[in-house]
């Protein structure tokens, strides 16, 4: 998958994968442009200075001229929605690639409906944007596979779930939802903001146990993709118009 360096220029073409540490975001991009992309700067800042001890000094401006040429360059469609990779790297080069196209419009319920495996005692932290979360995230999910699973929700010690493929889990209980602080993502946020807005419903941010999203009515989450409802978590079954009400909302 090609990278690209992004400087004051613009974007040039980086061909050596290096194994680097490094932070990241994953943004969605359309018509040349990038949502939200002030908040993710602002996120990743905060995860530099804290890893790395420097401030991130991309601006908004060059984060958008280098998405405008590297969807030239690639011939990608420009009214599409593209995933996109920014990283960090520890030397402090920034790099951008475009690693999905979104079959969808907007921001919706992925058709996808996995089937989720409990990883007991995963303390990984998955609240900062690192290369090595990602790894993580990548491990889980060929465990998942050997389990006949799609993917994991990882839970600590005592059985607080810290992740659900990597992000944060909102589970449903009638009229309350509940959305996990384990993960720091600006989708997170767009989330809270939507799900606020659900007529009749409540919602709550703290942290999510293993024993209430075995119980609950729905499990699902968001990502730069979109939302994912889960299917099923061992033998227990959930629905989705918690999630589907959620993609409409966000989509708005």
């Amino acid at each position: 998958m090609e990278q690209w360096r992004i400087d004051s220029s613009g974007v040039s073409r980086y061909d050596t994968e290096e194994h680097e540490l490094f932070l990241y975001q994953h943004l969605r991009a359309q018509n040349g442009k990038i949502s939200n992309l002030k908040a993710h700067l602002a996120l990743l800042n905060e995860a530099s200075t804290t890893l790395f001890g420097a401030p991130v000094t991309l601006t908004e401006k060059e984060v958008n001229k280098a998405c405008e040429q590297l969807l030239y360059r690639g011939n990608y469609s420009s009214s599409a929605i593209h995933i996109l990779e920014l990283r960090l790297q520890q030397s402090g080069e920034f790099r951008l690639r475009v690693i999905e196209t979104s079959l969808y419009k907007g921001f919706a319920l992925r058709v996808m409906r996995p089937k989720a495996m409990v990883a007991e005692g995963c303390n990984y932290p998955f609240s900062m944007p690192t290369s090595a979360a990602l790894s993580m995230v990548d491990f889980l999910r060929l465990t998942a596979l050997q389990n006949q699973c799609h993917i994991a929700l990882c839970t600590d010690h005592n059985a607080v779930v810290t992740s659900v493929d990597g992000a944060a889990p909102i589970v449903v209980h009638g009229t309350t939802i509940t959305i996990s602080n384990s993960t720091s993502s600006i989708y997170n946020d767009l989330a809270v903001s939507a799900l606020k807005t659900l007529p009749n419903h409540t919602v709550e941010i703290r942290p999510v146990t293993l024993t209430e999203t075995l119980s609950a009515d729905e499990l699902f989450y968001v990502d730069a993709r979109g939302i994912t409802a889960v299917g099923s978590l061992g033998s227990t079954y959930f629905s989705d118009s918690i999630a589907y009400a959620t993609a409409k909302k966000m989509t708005i």
